[in-house]
């Protein structure tokens, strides 16, 4: 089981103070190889389609970071591939992250067309997770089809109990958000278990398969602020369909879906909320409760129940305008360090330390305190 991880120069690329703090990374993704992944499938009958000449299962055409980088495909994976346990302590180690929750990675499953096939890759990786991350100590978010909620149920209560597990891997799109109350059944699952929802944006939902972005042309476009787009929609979704009215204890959080954005949601949803609620109590969970209005404002909702991964920062160069939108998008509340390893993005913790717009305080909550709050870790 040789290494393929790449390892940069850590004193380099990473301060020192760094590695002298906790540092809880939420958007680790391992990879699988495909042969050892379809070891695990149980469906005899998904098999026997997966391992067709013809590939996995039917896909449609969509965006590839090939079609923007010169590295093609492999800007991926620039700095490595982790397959098993060792792979990802070694590339963790230069990066000064103490604690990956990893997940398998497989981010364009949504894409492909049949559930079936669908669900008995999610089947496997999540075996696979569990044999090569989970009982070798290193903490998982196990993978939870959106496609098909009543299997989704069925392996939460398969797998969560696994010492190990520590989240639940989803995606988000705009296509039906998170609000939908056919994922409540989901959410009773995950608060059950104590397990947060994290959400990744997803292959499956680039503008070609969304109004938003039919005519986005570059990779800018597409990925810098397509997903964004997708992430507020959820976001607004769930709090103004009453999800955490009826699921207080659940947890959200977002994986390269921006956070910036946090200001522009948080005063124009109660902005837009106290001038127009009479709407909330027609809404499904609304109409069941018989509650006329949100129990909060909609930006409190948004502070306690929404967390936004880190990757990529972006963070503003002049320092005071960086403490101020810091504050402005309560990340002390709401966001958690992210990697995004072995993508091209990297983004090592190297802000945290650069920026005088970081106090202690903020940077031990974005680092690890918020993450250590939603995790059982």
């Amino acid at each position: 089981m040789g290494s393929s991880v790449r390892r940069l120069d850590s004193r380099t690329e990473v301060p020192d103070e760094a590695f002298e703090d906790e540092i809880v990374d939420l958007d680790f993704h391992v990879n699988p190889q495909e042969e050892e992944l379809l070891e695990y499938v149980e469906d005899d009958r998904a098999l026997d389609k997966l391992t067709t000449e013809f590939g996995a299962t039917p896909v449609m055409g969509k965006w590839d970071a090939a079609y923007a980088i010169k590295e093609g495909q492999e800007g991926l994976f620039t700095q490595g591939r982790a397959k098993y346990a060792e792979d990802v302590r070694e590339a963790c180690e230069p990066i000064a992250v103490d604690e990956p929750i990893v997940n398998a990675g497989i981010n364009n499953l949504p894409l492909q067309h049949h559930p079936v096939l669908k669900n008995a890759v999610c089947q496997a990786a999540n075996d696979y997770m569990i044999d090569h991350f989970v009982d070798e100590g290193v903490y998982t978010s196990m993978m939870v089809p959106k496609w098909d909620p009543e299997y989704a149920v069925e392996e939460i209560d398969r797998v969560a109990d696994e010492d190990g597990i520590v989240a639940a891997y989803s995606w988000f799109d705009p296509k039906v958000p998170w609000g939908n109350e056919q994922f409540d059944p989901v959410f009773d699952a995950l608060v059950e278990n104590n397990l947060p929802l994290v959400l990744h944006g997803s292959l499956a939902y680039w503008p070609q398969h969304s109004h938003v972005g039919d005519d986005m042309l570059t990779w800018t476009e597409v990925l810098g602020f397509d997903w964004p787009i997708h992430a507020m929609v959820n976001v607004v979704n769930m709090i103004m369909r009453g999800v955490f009215d009826k699921y207080p204890d659940l947890d959200v959080v977002i994986q390269e879906g921006g956070h910036w954005w946090v200001p522009f949601l948080r005063y124009r949803m109660d902005e837009f909320y106290e001038m127009h609620p009479e709407d909330i109590q027609i809404t499904p969970r609304k109409m069941d409760s018989g509650d006329r209005y949100l129990e909060r404002a909609p930006s409190e909702y948004l502070r306690d129940n929404i967390y936004l991964c880190t990757q990529p920062f972006a963070l503003p160069r002049n320092a005071g305008a960086a403490e101020n939108l810091l504050d402005l998008s309560m990340a002390s509340d709401m966001f958690i360090y992210s990697s995004d390893w072995p993508h091209q993005t990297l983004d090592p913790p190297t802000w945290f330390y650069t920026s005088r717009a970081f106090d202690e305080h903020t940077r031990e909550r974005i680092l690890n305190g918020n993450a250590k709050d939603i995790l059982d870790i």
